[in-house]
């Protein structure tokens, strides 16, 4: 990763206080067709929601370590894990960063699971949790609207189905030989939502197939199309290639990803009114479960792969 990387220039902003606007569907399905990624401001999130969301997550992972083995754990499928990462990448690079999964709906099924130090992580992360739902649920109908499908596509079954946040922590980069970072990967995912204390999110870039940076603009969250919604478009829109880039400064990088899906065991497909003669079923059904127990199979092929017809 030690590459030059241009920032990716032009990248699609939609106006969340606009959303149901023909001029914002329309944004949408140029964004998630051409990107695979968008940033969505007025997105009515609060700033001090957002601040507490990662100053908790930072005072989390600024614990001691014997404060955070009680959630350590190679179990994927548990819904609270904390893990320190280091996974290889390229040219012998190891990259390395500390993680933190929670399952976030039904709330009150898992809140108490959460940690209980620092003393208000669970309210301060169950306002975010709570607040971000929403605006997931409000972009997904707005999204299916984008496909030409109705709003309400799948609404009940989205509004339904799991919400897992994923936390990383990026420390600085020491010139040691481990460098901090995520490597490229899509997300198993309907739609991720992002929020980033910092810059470090690179995408690719389908116009010329190399890898951009993507600006941090103040008060956005950013909006990342994962491998469902690639099967729900039956492969209009694309899950979008990315990763983060090793820190270049002294300041710890903190990521919360929510990362918003169907029912465990809920089968997704390629909406039927998105397939006939001219554009055939291009995907096979699969669940969340599918897509964990691959993962716990070691297979290198990426799942989306796998499930292409």
């Amino acid at each position: 990763m030690e590459e030059t990387v241009q920032v990716l220039e032009k990248v699609p902003i939609i106006n969340f206080s606009h959303l149901h606007h023909d001029s914002v569907t329309k944004q949408i399905h140029e964004a998630c067709r051409n990107f695979g990624f968008f940033h969505v401001m007025n997105h009515g999130i609060s700033d001090s929601v957002i601040e507490e969301a990662l100053n908790v997550n930072s005072n989390f992972f600024g614990l001691p370590m014997a404060m955070k083995e009680e959630f350590n754990s190679d179990d994927i499928q548990k819904p609270v894990r904390f893990s320190r990462l280091q996974i290889g990448c390229h040219e012998n690079e190891m990259l390395s960063r500390d993680f933190l999964k929670l399952y976030a709906h039904p709330l009150h099924q898992f809140v108490n699971l959460w940690p209980s130090n620092p003393l208000n992580y669970r309210e301060k992360m169950g306002i975010y949790a709570t607040e971000v739902r929403k605006l997931g649920i409000e972009l997904f109908g707005a999204i299916m609207e984008s496909l030409n499908l109705s709003p309400t596509y799948l609404k009940q079954i989205f509004e339904q189905g799991m919400q897992v946040i994923g936390i990383n922590s990026y420390p600085p980069c020491l010139g040691s030989s481990v460098k901090t970072g995520i490597a490229e990967h899509t997300d198993h995912s309907i739609i991720t939502i992002l929020l980033q204390s910092s810059p470090g999110l690179h995408i690719m870039d389908r116009s010329d197939g190399t890898w951009k940076s993507i600006r941090k603009i103040k008060g956005s969250l950013e909006v990342i199309v994962g491998d469902h919604l690639e099967t729900i478009s039956n492969g209009l829109y694309k899950s979008v290639l990315h990763r983060a880039i090793p820190s270049s400064n002294n300041c710890t990088r903190l990521t919360i990803a929510n990362l918003h899906s169907l029912g465990m065991d809920d089968i997704v497909e390629p909406a039927a009114k998105l397939v006939d003669e001219e554009h055939p079923k291009g995907y096979r059904g699969s669940s969340l479960r599918d897509y964990l127990g691959h993962l716990s199979s070691k297979d290198a092929t990426p799942f989306n792969h796998k499930i292409k017809i």
